[in-house]
């Protein structure tokens, strides 16, 4: 088609992307592959004419302007002026005007060690968390931690883990504004990094929630606590202190997502403070708008306390648990990551007069996460999902 239909990529780009609805056309995904990788990937690729002469001119940038017709600041559009660092193999930082861009390059933009220091070392400026792919995040690499497992190496996963939590603690705590702005997917990790931000500016088409009880697992990078304050400040979790503790047990406990911005909000997985936004190509200027009303009388917000009443809690999630076991509902393993669970919203071995820290929940939720993927019935069941995508009961 080039050059007999346009000369302009972008034209071509264009008609997939808002005719047929692609994320990105075929020459925006050619230029971002690289011409050498692509060419040099098969051996046996018979290449046309177009394609040989961007390879022998070694012209990997033989792009013009992206997104032409699209009257908004997109984050394709920024791509192309702002400075990237790419030292990061897990994610790209933008540098444009007053504020830092991430943007996740992973397969489904998992996340794992690299992920979490590009979002640690961006919050030195007001930050924007957006993807121009399909999915914000699907949560943690899952590979890169069974990758530990398999060597029996249980301090490089606490040592992910701390860094992933403290990463989110200091998004949370910086001196500078975070916007986290998804679509389509944003499970598990990906969903911690949202939880944790000041602000979250997403597309209506999100899927939202905590689900590593499916594999086996605890949410442990601060969203089971953050989930925990959130429905501690509902009027009920006031007037009971066990209120907060078994709700949030239900929705982590069940794997509870949310498949727009109006289901996430009683799940308090939003907040009325965040906004949807139905175009998602509105979404980075949105997000940027949000930054310049709100960054000159931004403030970090307070440190949580956490009074919880321990074993009271905990009995009654017990019960729960076993309940659903004599229903055959869960299984053995159910019963466990469940137990795990319990033991962290209750806040371990606590009494309602005693302080908890945010670092004490954090502390709780690591020490459960590194508990259960020693578990081989957790490994069981990573290695199932891994494989056929779907969940193992055991």
């Amino acid at each position: 088609m080039i050059p007999n239909v346009t000369k302009d990529y972008n034209n071509i780009d264009e008609a997939m992307r808002l005719g047929f609805n692609w994320i990105k056309g075929p020459f925006e995904m050619l230029q971002e592959i690289g011409i050498k990788f692509f060419v040099e990937k098969d051996v046996n690729l018979k290449l046309n004419e177009f394609i040989r002469n961007l390879y022998d001119k070694k012209n990997e940038n033989f792009y013009g302007r992206r997104q032409i017709y699209t009257n908004l600041e997109t984050l394709g559009k920024v791509k192309q002026l702002a400075k990237v660092q790419k030292d990061n193999k897990s994610a790209f930082t933008y540098n444009h005007k007053d504020y830092k861009i991430v943007e996740f390059n992973t397969k489904a933009n998992t996340l794992d060690y690299d992920s979490m220091d590009a979002l640690k070392k961006a919050s030195d400026h007001n930050l924007i968390i957006i993807n121009e792919g399909m999915q914000l995040s699907a949560g943690v690499n899952l590979n890169y931690v069974m990758d530990f497992a398999k060597e029996k190496n249980w301090k490089e996963i606490d040592k992910f883990i701390h860094h992933f939590q403290m990463t989110c603690k200091q998004l949370k705590y910086s001196n500078h504004l975070v916007v986290a702005a998804p679509s389509g997917l944003a499970l598990g990790g990906g969903f911690e990094i949202l939880v944790q931000s000041d602000y979250v500016v997403s597309h209506t088409n999100i899927v939202t929630g905590l689900v590593e009880t499916l594999v086996g697992l605890i949410p442990a990078g601060g969203g089971t606590k953050q989930l925990l304050w959130r429905w501690m400040q509902s009027i009920e979790g006031k007037n009971d202190p066990d209120f907060a503790p078994q709700k949030v047990f239900d929705i982590i406990g069940y794997g509870k997502t949310a498949s727009s911005p109006v289901e996430a909000i009683p799940f308090k997985f939003l907040l009325k403070k965040d906004k949807s936004i139905m175009n998602r190509n509105k979404l980075l200027s949105v997000a940027e708008k949000l930054i310049d009303e709100k960054k000159n009388d931004y403030k970090p917000p307070k440190f949580p306390t956490f009074n919880l009443t321990g074993v009271q809690v905990r009995d009654k999630m017990l019960k729960t648990l076993e309940n659903l076991f004599k229903e055959k509902k869960i299984l053995q393993h159910g019963m466990e990551v469940g137990k795990q669970l319990a033991f962290v919203l209750s806040g371990g071995n606590t009494t309602i007069d005693k302080d908890l820290s945010e670092d004490d929940m954090y502390d709780l939720e690591r020490q459960a996460f590194i508990n259960l993927i020693q578990m081989e019935k957790t490994q069981a069941r990573i290695k199932h999902t891994l494989s056929t995508g779907k969940p193992l009961v055991n």
